[in-house]
């Protein structure tokens, strides 16, 4: 039997109502209030919406179309969206004041952003349709996005074929949304029932918690970070320690055992707590930052990840990443072949043809900076493009494969630094080219198609049509808010306050990466090492060789999160027990997902609340 279509012309005609309402609020909210993306999960209200409309005109809309809806929101609003309001603000970051007081605009590249008069008149005519914006969309957005497109989706289906198909993870974050998505297409009672119960539940707790603060002034269940670090340091300076009072933060440990969860908050305190411990008590912290009592939690999570745990994490998650492939060489083998049988043997759509796209465009990419930036170390690009981008790729699959995943730190600054190339001009090449991270992304959005009936090729065609629509979108509507009031400019808050943070931020950046901190050799060391003995005693011991993946989470979220997601755990195998576990196993992920929509909703009508009333002071009336 044929599987039952994903783009329809209900699906597409939400897709488009997208692009058309919500993607300019994206983009608004992001000019004047400096915030990406809105509260809650547009892709949800969509789904809820077009359900609805279906209803009244009875029918109802088919799993395979919830999926389309559903994944736009991360391959097409949340990805695409904000490309072209990206690129007015590299213009504004090559020919700002603060650039012009660095003196550094003469290294800048031709093909980034228009320059000099060019820039001028494009700023006055504010458009985009100038014979000066021809080389820098080329290169800054329609390039490195289908470039990135491409190989991200080839590094997907190898990576889904690797953890989806023959380890036969879980991917629990995606699996419940799928089920979620499942039970609203089908209507199934006992299913919908939890749902719609757990999104009035969640809509109650942001009414208490933000509603009565956003519309009366009354704080009843704040949602606050406390911090103990001012009691810990006393006893172990350098310290950090605070735990989250908000409700949703713990939800995600509702669908993850405890082992995955305490391995988490067993990584994260190790280097929050103690190694901050460690490293103050040895004088370790360089002069421009020394440690000072008082920093509190997020300052101290953001200095000491920064000057230490970064390097940590790097040399960690290299060999977290290389180390699986190597001992389960049988299963990355199978994974190629089996890449084959996932698309069919027909058509364009093969999966050799699918490694032969994936070589062209990366070795184009190497072939395009070559040409453009002939100093640059070409090997770094090609190991970068054709090596780091897989292995992290796998790596971050896996860590999604049986939790919340990650996304692996600074790639763009590893490769710079190490090549040892000082120019600047680097610097304005987008990684798109050569870093390839969001095969994860890809896997887990297979993974609910599958449970969905979604064919492959049915994803492939309908994730092309997304980042299609997401890429035009973008165009438009930031061409119109262009046209509307210039950018940057008073009508848009962030342009004047924001912009000018990041521009002196990204031109210090520059020339700090080269103090070293970013890249403590001892460190990535001793990060290896501990990764390598992690990996080799979880697999070959225990037979868990996802340990290594967890620990890098956990290394990389602050303790508040991570002791967040462990309570959740404890939290759900107690309601288990209460109420038999196998009900509640049946319901947990519902719930999770429901309370998530239902508190987002009523986030998103505080935050357009928010955004119309700026809006309507910023009128010159």
């Amino acid at each position: 039997m044929e599987p039952a279509r994903a783009l329809t012309w209900r699906s597409i005609s939400a897709l488009l109502f997208a692009v058309v309402v919500v993607q300019p609020a994206l983009i608004y909210n992001w000019l004047v209030n400096g915030i990406w993306g809105l509260a809650g999960s547009p892709g949800w209200m969509m789904i809820l919406l077009w359900q609805a409309l279906a209803t009244i005109g009875g029918s109802s809309l088919t799993k395979e179309e919830v999926f389309v809806i559903r994944i736009f929101e991360f391959s097409g609003l949340m990805y695409m969206g904000y490309y072209f309001a990206y690129v007015l603000r590299n213009n504004f970051f090559v020919n700002s004041e603060i650039a012009q007081l660095f003196g550094l605009q003469a290294y800048v590249p031709y093909f980034f952003t228009p320059m000099g008069d060019a820039a001028l008149r494009v700023l006055l005519n504010r458009t985009f349709l100038d014979v000066a914006w021809v080389m820098p969309l080329l290169m800054t957005v329609l390039a490195p996005v289908l470039i990135s497109t491409v190989a991200n989706l080839v590094l997907g289906f190898l990576s889904y074929q690797m953890y989806a198909v023959r380890e036969k993870l879980e991917f629990p974050v995606q699996s419940w949304d799928a089920r979620t998505m499942s039970a609203i297409a089908e209507r199934e009672p006992s299913r919908v029932r939890v749902i719609m119960l757990a999104i009035i539940g969640g809509a109650m707790y942001a009414l208490i918690s933000q509603g009565m603060v956003q519309f009366v002034g009354l704080t009843i269940m704040p949602r606050a970070l406390f911090d103990f670090t001012s009691v810990l340091e006393n006893l172990m300076p350098g310290a950090a320690f605070a735990y989250s009072s908000s409700v949703t933060d713990y939800l995600l440990g509702f669908i993850l055992p405890i082992p995955v969860t305490a391995i988490q908050l067993a990584a994260s305190m190790g280097l929050f707590i103690f190694g901050n411990y460690y490293v103050t008590i040895n004088d370790m912290w360089p002069a421009e930052v020394k440690w000072n009592p008082g920093w509190g939690f997020l300052s101290n999570f953001n200095k000491s990840t920064i000057y230490f745990w970064n390097s940590l994490a790097i040399g960690f998650g290299i060999v977290a990443a290389i180390l699986p492939l190597i001992v389960h060489y049988r299963d990355l083998t199978g994974s190629f072949r089996g890449l084959a049988g996932a698309l069919g043997g027909k058509g364009l759509l093969t999966g050799r043809n699918m490694i032969l796209l994936y070589l062209l465009v990366a070795g184009s990419a190497v072939a395009i900076l070559f040409a453009i930036n002939p100093g640059f170390p070409i090997p770094v690009i090609a190991l970068f493009a054709f090596g780091v981008s897989f292995v992290v790729t796998m790596l971050q699959t896996q860590a999604a494969g049986i939790s919340a995943g990650f996304t692996f730190p600074y790639l763009r600054e590893t490769a710079i630094y190490f090549s040892g190339y000082r120019g600047l001009d680097i610097w304005f090449i987008d990684p798109g080219f050569y870093v390839y991270a969001g095969g994860s992304g890809v896997a887990g959005q297979l993974q609910m198609g599958r449970m969905l009936g979604v064919s492959p090729r049915e994803f492939v065609k309908a994730y092309a049509l997304i980042v299609a629509l997401g890429s035009a979108g973008s165009f438009v509507f930031v061409s119109l808010l262009w046209r509307v009031a210039a950018i940057p400019g008073w009508a848009y808050p962030y342009t004047i306050n924001g912009w000018p943070v990041e521009t002196m931020n990204f031109w210090r950046w520059t020339e700090w990466l080269w103090t070293g901190y970013l890249f403590r050799p001892n460190f990535m060391i001793a990060g290896a090492v501990l990764s390598a003995g992690v990996y080799l005693v979880s697999d070959l011991v225990f037979h868990f060789p996802a340990a290594a993946a967890l620990v890098m989470i956990g290394m990389l979220q602050p303790i508040s999160t991570t002791l967040a997601w462990f309570g959740g755990s404890v939290v759900s195998v107690f309601i288990g027990r209460f109420i038999g576990k196998e009900r509640w196993s049946f319901m947990k992920g519902l719930v999770f997902i429901g309370f998530i929509v239902g508190d987002g909703l009523v986030g998103l009508i505080i935050q357009i609340s928010a955004l119309v009333g700026k809006a309507i002071w910023l009128k010159p009336y």
